[in-house]
């Protein structure tokens, strides 16, 4: 990952990744599967190596998450999701997830699909056409590689034809970018992303994406509120690593140190009230 910096999210399990690629001067498929992690591509790195390519993403399995510029998203199985390595940006998977990217130059998106600032790190949610397009996607993963150039080529560009029919059916509102749910969704990926920070809270959170508090507090006013948000977003993450550790002598406090808590009893009390049992008691469930 020489054009990006990438980061271990689960540090119970020896970290594992396959990657197929086939790249052509048309675009490219990559298959992977990988355990969690986190990619930052700063602008250090766009301005090395001058990438410019838009990445499609179909999620095939587990949970995951875009950010770039002032869209983010968060990234489950069915959804579709846009990025390009012409900005800095990051992403990652949460759990251990499955994903098929197609990869385009980008005069060949804004002419295909449409302009790439409207789409970079946001999401089409599941859907019917979206089957459709993961049905395809993965065929054209499993036989790419036996295809020649002119193929790929037509391959490619059928695939960016049904895309097309997906965003068209898409309703898009042109005041998604400032309103109170493309905040609070920007703001959850970036969550996601900062979550081994102990030091992350609310007014980091409002610098980082350089809104006001009080604009960032009326995204989260329907719920529990923002530091609400960020607590549940580490229990959760805490409560997935535990069931998903199964080495010897899982040790809860260092998956509590690298969801972003300090404290073991704060830590145990709120994971208590939020699903109802400790975390050494799921761990013996688990193992039962």
């Amino acid at each position: 990952m020489a054009s990006a910096d990438l980061q271990r999210l689960d540090f119970e399990r020896p970290f594992s990744a396959s990657r197929m690629i086939a790249q052509s001067k048309h675009g490219g498929v990559f298959h992977t599967v990988s355990r969690p992690y986190s990619v930052d591509r700063t602008p250090r790195h766009v301005r090395r190596d001058g990438r410019d390519d838009v990445g499609i993403l179909v999620a095939l399995k587990g949970r995951g998450y875009l950010e770039q510029g002032q869209n983010g998203t968060l990234i489950r199985v069915g959804d579709i999701g846009f990025q390009t390595w012409g900005r800095p940006g990051g992403g990652g998977g949460l759990t251990d997830f499955e994903e098929i990217r197609l990869t385009l130059p980008r005069a060949t998106f804004q002419s295909q699909i449409g302009d790439v600032s409207a789409f970079v790190g946001s999401r089409i949610p599941a859907g019917p056409l979206n089957e459709l397009f993961f049905a395809y996607s993965r065929i054209l993963a499993a036989s790419v590689h036996t295809m020649s150039e002119a193929e790929t080529g037509i391959a490619i560009e059928s695939a960016l034809h049904l895309l097309r029919g997906i965003v068209h059916g898409h309703t898009r509102h042109p005041e998604e970018k400032i309103s109170a749910n493309a905040l609070r969704s920007l703001a959850l990926a970036r969550i996601q992303r900062c979550l081994h920070d102990p030091e992350f809270r609310a007014t980091t959170l409002a610098a980082d994406l350089r809104v006001s508090r009080s604009r960032l507090y009326a995204a989260f006013a329907a719920g529990e509120g923002i530091a609400a948000a960020i607590r549940d977003a580490r229990l959760d993450r805490a409560y997935d690593r535990i069931l998903r550790t199964r080495t010897a002598g899982c040790k809860v406090g260092s998956i509590m140190a690298g969801c972003g808590f300090t404290d073991p009893s704060v830590f145990s009390r709120a994971f208590r009230q939020r699903f109802g049992l400790s975390p050494r008691d799921l761990i013996a469930l688990r193992d039962g």
